[in-house]
């Protein structure tokens, strides 16, 4: 059996999605006459999960449409939705042995591939570069918008504007580009785990003011709160306790979790005389908590590596009413034109921090440099702004996204969910 997967709602371009699916079904049964073909239309995490448990002795598996980082994107921009590491570890694919999946979305092949590959055993493909539709498989062809709607269309990666600037975009249109080949990945052990870098990282982060900009708005938010006898806080991805410690003053409680054993226990020794502060590791998005039980949750530059649909159940279960999430990550996008002054301001900014914490500066540098903080990067890389903007919004529509720091290639963002009961969560789905 082959299955071929494609979305036609989540942006623009459904149309010729649902074209190029046909274009690829129709290419998979001249060269597997014997085969059953499946190619269906997937708009939801729901739709996923119907069509992979009507499904049996999958030989290939592709996927025909938009992706982020972490993989194929359903729904729409108004309520996107993505499965999380958790759910598609959850998820049971009945693979025949010497199965291949294949990932027809933009940068499929810098996150996803590598770990659907270590996830489900089967050997994977993927593009390094944004996609673009082609009307030739192997040089990028632009489509002319009188082409008859039966014509073969082609989905794959191309460098272009956005990947390799202005030069390659001409050479694009003139058709002088060709088409990127498919890159493998064979089923592998995973890593990316903290425990490595963990002890680089508590040195650079001894004194969390560094993040100057970041702690000034978490402490605004948390003196804001309604609640006036004390706030219990939940700090996620707490890494090496460093933020709970510079809060501890102004909390009742607070509750730490890491994925990470060994920053668990630096967490641990740094707060060791809080007793009203603890700390402990986690493997998935549950919770170890009780419920009602937590005023404000907090994640600091942890959001990209968290699973969002199941953790939002969770939290909406351990919060109290009136609770919150308070979100700040760093994220993929680069500075526009109208940025620049930002930019310039937030550098200079950045530099006078860097200036009054010279430690910091090279503690930071020995970490980055380090081959395990690479490894690390390689298997958490960082989500875009859109994707932010776009989940968050959708859930919580009370909720302010705030810009805290410009970068030439990336933001600082700050996103405060406003009442979590008020939520708009009524569509999730935890398997």
């Amino acid at each position: 059996m082959i299955v071929i997967l494609y979305t036609t709602r989540y942006r623009d371009g459904g149309p010729r999605f649902a074209r190029a699916a046909r274009t690829l079904a129709q290419s998979l049964t001249r060269e597997h006459r014997s085969a059953t073909i499946w190619c269906r239309a997937v708009e939801s995490k729901a739709d996923v999960r119907a069509v992979i448990a009507d499904a049996q002795d999958i030989e290939q598996l592709h996927f025909v449409g938009h992706g982020g980082l972490y993989g194929p994107m359903f729904g729409t921009t108004a309520w996107p939705e993505q499965f999380s590491p958790h759910e598609w570890r959850a998820l049971s694919i009945p693979f025949a042995p010497g199965a291949q999946a294949h990932i027809h979305a933009c940068r499929s092949a810098r996150w996803f591939a590598p770990f659907f590959a270590r996830t489900f055993g089967v050997r994977t493909f993927g593009f390094h570069w944004y996609t673009a539709f082609s009307a030739d498989p192997s040089r990028f062809v632009l489509v002319p918008p009188w082409a008859d709607d039966d014509a073969p269309l082609f989905v794959a990666g191309c460098p272009g504007r956005k990947s390799h600037g202005v030069a390659a975009s001409v050479r694009k249109y003139l058709g002088a580009m060709p088409l990127e080949r498919p890159v493998a990945f064979d089923p592998g052990h995973g890593g990316g785990s903290y425990d490595p870098v963990a002890d680089d990282y508590d040195a650079v982060f001894d004194d969390i003011a560094v993040r100057r900009d970041e702690l000034r708005w978490l402490r605004a938010r948390l003196s804001a709160h309604p609640r006036r006898d004390g706030l219990d806080v939940l700090d996620l991805g707490c890494g090496n306790g460093a933020l709970l410690q510079a809060l501890a003053a102004a909390v009742t409680g607070g509750v730490g979790l890491d994925a990470s054993p060994r920053m668990v226990e630096l967490a641990r020794a740094r707060n060791a005389d809080a007793p009203h502060l603890r700390f402990d590791t986690v493997g998935g998005p549950g919770l170890p908590l009780a419920d009602n039980s937590i005023d404000v949750a907090i994640s600091l530059l942890s959001f990209r590596y968290l699973d969002w649909d199941p953790l939002m159940l969770e939290l909406r279960r351990v919060l109290r009413p009136g609770g919150r999430l308070l979100v700040v990550d760093m994220v993929d996008k680069p500075a526009g034109l109208r940025e620049l002054p930002r930019l310039v301001g937030d550098k200079l900014r950045v530099k006078a921090v860097e200036l009054r914490h010279r430690r910091y500066v090279r503690a930071r540098e020995r970490m980055v440099r380090s081959p395990q903080w690479a490894q690390m990067l390689a298997f958490n890389p960082m989500r875009a702004f859109h994707e932010y903007d776009w989940y968050l919004g959708s859930r919580f529509p009370r909720g302010a996204l705030e810009v805290l720091n410009v970068g030439r290639r990336a933001q600082v963002i700050a996103f405060d969910t406003g009442r979590f009961d008020e939520a708009n969560l009524q569509e999730m789905a935890y398997p």
